[in-house]
C-alpha cells in the first residue's frame, strides 16, 4: 500500500510516500519543502517591487504570508483581481476579501488586463511525480492521497473564527473521541470547509484514481505525536503541537481524546506555556479564560486527570523548543525518525484508520 501524504504548514511543506513494501518506514522517500504561502508571497512581493498589478486565479490556498503580500501590494498603490475561487484565500467573506481593496472578477479576468497573471496551487503532486522520476519512484500506483491544510472554515457573521473552530472542533469529538475524528474522506467533508473541498479537487486533477483523505494540520501533528515508539504505551498522554500560528494541546487516553486546547503560538512564551499545560491537565482551564486571552479555547470532554497523572508529556513542531525553557520533562516526537514527519506519519495513521480499518 502507498500513501501520499502532504502536511502543508505556514512554514514548510512536509511530504512522506509511505510504502509499506519498505522494511522501515525510515527507508521511504521524505521531503520537507517551502510552504506555497511563502512561495506566492515572494512572487507578489516581487510584482510590487517591480510596479505590477496582479490578476490572481486558481484554487482556494493557504493564506498568511500570501494575504499579507496582496495587503501590502495594494496598499502600496497596485491593484489586485481575484476570481472568487481564490479569493477565498484571503479570507472566507468576500465583503471582508473587497474590503482590503481587492476586486473580486470573473474567472475569464478583468477587461484589457495589463500585469502578472498569478496561478495559485497549493497541491503540487504533477511537479513531485516529476522529481521522482528521476528516481524511478512512480506515484501512478498511489493507493490514498493524504493532505492537511489549516481550514478555519466560512463562520456565521455573529461569531469569531476562533470560537466557531474551536466548536466546531468539540462537535466532531463529541461524535467520535478519536483523533482520527479531525480527517475526512472527500465525500465527507463538512460544507465549510472551503480550503479542504479545494484541496480535493486539486488532488483528483493529478491522481484521479486516488480516494482522498483531508485534515487539520495541528490535529494531524497530534495523532503523529502518538505514533512515536516512546509513546505508545503511556496513558494518559499530553500531546503538543507547537505550529507557527497555532499551538494544540490534546490530553489523550485509552486512544480517546479527552480535552482540547488551542492558542496562538505568538501569544505564549516559556513561563506561559508551562502554566497553561499544567493548568489544562489539571482541570483550571475554561474556555473563556483561553479565549479571552486571543486564543480559539477549550474544551474537557471528560474530567482532567491531573498533570501528576499524565504519563507522558510529548511535544512536536516548529517552535516546539519554547518547551526546553521550562520545567516540563516533555519528550519530542520523532516519528519515523523524524520531527518533521509528525504531521505526515498522522496523516498516514489517520488513512488506514478511516479506510482500513473504519
Amino acid at each position: 500500500m502507498k500513501i501520499l501524504a502532504i502536511d502543508i504548514g505556514a512554514g514548510t511543506e512536509d511530504i512522506l510516500l509511505y510504502d509499506d513494501k519498505k522494511q522501515n518506514i525510515e527507508n521511504c522517500i521524505k521531503m520537507v519543502l517551502p510552504s506555497p504561502t511563502n512561495i506566492f508571497a515572494a512572487k507578489v512581493k516581487a510584482a510590487t517591487r517591480q510596479g505590477i498589478n496582479l490578476f490572481v486565479k486558481g484554487d482556494t490556498v493557504g493564506g498568511g504570508a500570501f494575504s499579507h503580500a496582496l495587503y501590502r501590494h495594494v496598499e502600496a498603490g497596485f491593484r489586485v483581481f481575484m476570481t472568487e475561487n481564490a479569493a477565498y484565500t484571503v479570507r472566507n467573506n468576500l465583503e471582508q476579501v473587497k474590503d482590503r481593496g481587492i476586486e473580486i472578477v470573473p474567472d475569464s479576468g478583468p477587461k484589457n488586463f495589463e500585469g502578472e497573471t498569478l496561478v495559485v496551487e497549493e497541491v503540487n503532486i504533477d511537479k513531485l511525480r516529476g522529481l521522482l522520476r528521476f528516481f524511478e519512484e512512480p506515484l501512478s500506483d498511489v493507493d490514498f492521497v493524504a493532505i492537511a491544510v489549516q481550514d478555519h472554515g466560512v463562520f456565521p457573521a455573529e461569531m469569531t473564527n476562533r470560537r466557531f473552530r474551536i466548536n466546531k472542533m468539540r462537535e466532531l469529538l463529541e461524535k467520535s473521541p478519536k483523533p482520527e475524528a479531525f480527517a475526512f474522506k472527500e465525500n465527507e467533508i463538512p460544507s465549510y470547509c472551503l480550503r479542504m473541498k479545494s484541496v480535493v479537487c486539486a488532488s483528483k486533477r493529478q491522481l484521479p484514481n486516488a480516494p482522498v483523505l483531508v485534515m487539520d494540520t495541528s490535529p494531524d501533528a497530534i495523532l503523529g505525536c502518538l505514533m512515536d515508539p516512546a509513546v505508545e504505551e503511556a496513558d494518559p498522554v499530553l500531546a503538543v503541537n507547537v505550529g507557527n500560528g497555532h499551538s494544540m494541546a490534546a490530553i489523550v487516553s485509552g486512544g480517546e481524546v479527552t480535552a482540547v486546547l488551542e492558542h496562538h503560538t505568538r501569544f505564549l512564551g516559556p513561563e506561559k506555556m508551562e502554566k497553561l499545560l499544567r493548568d489544562f491537565a489539571d482541570g483550571k482551564l475554561c474556555d473563556e479564560d483561553v479565549f479571552g486571552d486571543n486564543g480559539h479555547g477549550m474544551f474537557y470532554l471528560k474530567k482532567a486527570p491531573g498533570f501528576s497523572n499524565i504519563e507522558k508529556v510529548v511535544v512536536t513542531g516548529p517552535n516546539r523548543k519554547v518547551l526546553v525553557h521550562t520545567d516540563l520533562s516533555a519528550h519530542f516526537a520523532t516519528p519515523a525518525g523524524d520531527v518533521m514527519m509528525s504531521g505526515p506519519v498522522g496523516l498516514v495513521e489517520a488513512t488506514k484508520r478511516k479506510f482500513l480499518h473504519g
